[in-house]
């Protein structure tokens, strides 16, 4: 009996020493994992979002001249607007003439309305959008390629709040910058002309 005891506390000491190591008993080190890619680039939109916004494309200034409009990424929005003669071949069923695609663009400042303020309107609409690239053919090429964080920086507000905010939205945003001259400004900081 004696050596039972002996052999069951042996094994028993030996058995508790098994896979224990001096630091067992420290807490585990927290783990961190980091991306590569910033936080804005992980968001997405979901399904539906992508479904409403090629419902709601079609209805930014310029809407008959657009002949494309996708979500790419999950969260980039692009958007081109054709000259009149691409416009044609790829719309054939339009009753467009060139003198409407002339006087629509030419007409105000439909370029730059178009350039600066539907950018702007989509980051606000859609919340997960990251990033919206447009290019718009009329007689140059232009493009602008703006992201929400700089896009938010520059206006100095959150365009997601101002979806639900319209006082916020008309009295910071557009009362403040949708005007001919500051739309002179974003247009220099953020349009390419070709």
């Amino acid at each position: 009996m004696k050596r039972t005891s002996i052999l069951v506390l042996s094994l028993g000491i030996v058995l508790s020493g098994c896979g224990t190591t001096p630091d067992s008993n420290a807490p585990a080190p927290a783990t961190t994992t980091t991306s590569s890619a910033p936080a804005s680039e992980q968001k997405t939109m979901s399904a539906e979002e992508v479904s409403r916004f090629k419902e709601y494309a079609p209805n930014l200034k310029g809407g008959p001249f657009i002949t494309e409009a996708e979500i790419v990424n999950q969260n980039e929005a692009v958007i081109t607007y054709a000259d009149f003669a691409t416009l044609k071949k790829t719309k054939p069923e339009t009753g467009m003439i060139e003198a409407d695609a002339k006087n629509y663009w030419e007409s105000g400042d439909a370029i730059n309305k178009t350039l600066m303020e539907e950018p702007i309107r989509l980051l606000k609409e859609f919340p997960e959008l990251q990033k919206v690239k447009v290019t718009l053919n009329h007689g140059k090429k232009y493009t602008t390629e703006v992201d929400r964080a700089t896009i938010e920086d520059y206006l100095k507000v959150n365009l997601a709040e101002t979806k639900t905010d319209k006082d916020k939205w008309r009295n910071e945003l557009v009362n403040k910058f949708f005007t001919k001259e500051e739309r002179a400004k974003y247009i220099e900081k953020f349009v390419k002309a070709e």
